[in-house]
């Protein structure tokens, strides 16, 4: 069977038009609009234009032929359009009509188009968005698939404690993995060392402009990711949720929002070329309920994270971009250091399941939620702290 065309952006087509009075004469009887605008010379000469204007959709409709037989071609299902009429066609005009590709996704078939039609001055007459699905015909049996793409993650604030096991639970299922580390070189590189194939950056995600950068840098070394697992946050958890300074809620919201916003948009290119990519998380189940006191910085940053991902599920989930939420509860990490052990022991009576969480029980969520099994899910928290915050 003969392979699909690879659209990119920038390809184009286009098709010459002479508007003629057969054309608007056969568009006004099949179309049943007889407006004597467009088929009264006489009452055309006493408006304003003084001479008869063409239907928009007698040259509108013809991008059809454009989109089904050029770009996409044959088998493609025209699914929405938009169009501006910038000024008036007359009889006897000639118009070059144009698609041009924006965006295309080999996966799904979906592909944006830029509709224009120029009049014989050079002038816009007509712009527009066209969205269309190329369907792909079904693989005969005995066909094979082209050989599957390298599964390329990135991991931040991957150094230890959950980032650490969400790495190796990756590598077991053949991730090439970009892992991110702020301060603890050694433990990252002793890391990296135990997997089969994982490179280590140093970045500090309190700054934006780092993680456009760690995007780059993996992309050169290993290639460009289609998976990011968003784990970096700041270590300083606690504060009140007022009367102090709010530097504290600013380095949490840059950690977890615009590092966080800088780096998945830097992937967003690669993503939507290729059609596909998964984008997960972790938040915190502190933002259920009742929030814990004196944590307010950590929360409120978390709750941020937790609407800018159903937000990303909304706006990429066509190009099959999913993002989805990992929430742990409390989790024997260091960051439990500060936390007395009469209060952990309380935590892990109070829990349904007798115990505290470990980072593998966060690092099967993120396994199950970037593999083949969740290609479904999309914009979802999947709360993972064995029952405490059920309801």
């Amino acid at each position: 069977m003969k392979e699909p065309k690879r659209w990119r952006p920038g390809d184009r087509a286009e098709l010459k038009v002479e508007i003629t009075d057969q054309l608007v004469r056969e568009f006004s009887e099949w179309s049943g609009d007889k407006n004597p605008l467009h088929l009264d010379a006489k009452y055309a000469e006493s408006t304003r234009f003084h001479r008869r204007v063409a239907h928009g959709m007698s040259f509108g409709s013809l991008f059809s032929r454009l989109i089904g037989m050029d770009i996409p071609g044959p088998g493609a299902l025209w699914t929405s359009q938009s169009f501006q009429f910038l000024k008036p066609v007359f009889i006897g005009d000639h118009l070059v009509l144009s698609v041009q590709v924006i965006e295309y996704s080999e996966t799904s078939g979906f592909m944006n188009l830029d509709c224009r039609a120029t009049n014989q001055l050079g002038e816009e007459v007509m712009i527009g968005k066209g969205e269309v699905l190329s369907t792909v015909p079904i693989k005969e049996d005995g066909e094979c698939d082209s050989p599957q793409e390298t599964k390329i993650a990135i991991v931040t604030g991957a150094s230890r404690g959950i980032g650490a096991a969400i790495a190796k639970r990756l590598d077991s299922m053949g991730f090439t993995l970009g892992l991110t580390y702020k301060t603890a070189g050694e433990e990252a590189a002793a890391l990296a060392k135990s997997l089969k194939d994982a490179h280590i950056l140093a970045a500090d995600l309190a700054d934006p402009m780092n993680a456009d950068s760690v995007y780059k840098e993996f992309e050169a070394k290993i290639g460009p990711a289609t998976t990011l697992v968003l784990n970096a946050g700041d270590r300083d958890m606690y504060g009140p949720a007022a009367g102090s300074d709010f530097k504290q809620f600013a380095r949490h919201l840059t950690t977890q929002i615009e590092s966080a916003h800088s780096l998945v948009s830097a992937a967003l290119p690669h993503m939507k070329r290729v059609g596909r990519g998964s984008i997960v998380a972790i938040g915190s189940n502190y933002t259920i309920g009742a929030p814990p006191t004196n944590m307010a910085p950590y929360v409120v940053a978390k709750s941020a994270l937790a609407g800018w991902v159903r937000c990303l599920a909304a706006d990429f989930g066509r190009y099959q971009i999913r993002a989805n939420l990992v929430a742990p509860g409390m989790t024997e990490t260091s960051l439990l250091a500060g936390v007395q052990d009469r209060q952990k022991k309380v935590a892990s009576v109070q829990n349904p399941m007798r115990r505290l969480g470990l980072p593998e029980d966060v690092a099967g969520a993120v396994a199950f939620l970037v593999g083949p099994d969740s290609e479904y899910i999309n914009g979802e928290t999947l709360v993972v702290d064995g029952g405490t915050s059920m309801h």
